[in-house]
């Protein structure tokens, strides 16, 4: 089910929050996400699936009936927002390079897991060997369309964000690190975040198998273009 959080006219992005069966919005979330200026609208869709693959009905349905604002970011349902986090994301694409195909921020995770992502640029070698930024990133979305859409496969979950980043670097795009502002999010004893150390492997393996190592050769390209 495809629920409205917020709307406006002519919105510059998209923020869509997927959720499992009996998950909520939480209220900090609402609070928090919505202390902003630029306009976005807000929806929310309840599935089976992996956030991932909750993300690809309300898009689908969103351009049924609209046009798709200039970008979209997925938004987790259990996070403090610092003020203007939407703002700082937008400004740093709005005049940003052909190649730049998001932008994200630092961020904690605090629950379940304990870890904090704090100042950690964009860096090619960094991505291909872990995964340090956020599903909660603010992408183009023409250069999401024209990389594939969401990653949805479940042999990667835990990864999917990770395997997002290299999908986008495989067609030459990378990412923009916005230091102005943060996020915290929960992580509850169901969150994607949590699981053994054994099945992160086995997702990190995939990840490096499927997504790394046949595109090595590129990705060294890729770096060099970008020297």
């Amino acid at each position: 089910m495809i629920k409205t959080l917020v709307q406006c006219k002519n919105p510059e992005i998209l923020a869509i929050t997927p959720l499992k069966i009996g998950d909520k919005v939480s209220a900090e979330t609402k609070k928090t996400l919505k202390r902003c200026n630029v306009p976005f609208h807000w929806v929310s869709y309840m599935g089976e699936g992996n956030p991932y693959k909750n993300m690809v009905p309300p898009w689908r349905a969103y351009r049924k009936d609209n046009e798709t604002p200039p970008y979209i970011i997925k938004i987790d349902n259990d996070l403090t927002c610092k003020k203007g986090m939407l703002d700082h994301l937008y400004e740093a694409l709005v005049d940003s390079p052909k190649h730049v195909g998001y932008s994200y921020c630092c961020f904690r995770y605090r629950g379940g897991v304990n870890a904090d992502f704090d100042n950690i640029p964009w860096d090619i070698n960094r991505l291909i060997q872990h995964n340090y930024i956020s599903s909660c990133s603010l992408m183009k979305s023409k250069v999401l369309e024209e990389t594939g859409s969401f990653v949805t496969d479940d042999k990667y979950s835990r990864l999917l964000d990770w395997a997002l980043w290299l999908q986008f670097l495989r067609r030459g795009y990378i990412g923009k690190f916005v230091p102005e502002t943060s996020f915290t999010a929960y992580a509850g004893p169901n969150s994607v975040s949590v699981g053994s150390q054994q099945d992160y492997q086995l997702k990190h393996a995939a990840i490096h198998r499927y997504l790394i190592a046949p595109y090595i050769d590129r990705f060294k390209e890729i770096q060099e273009r970008l020297k």
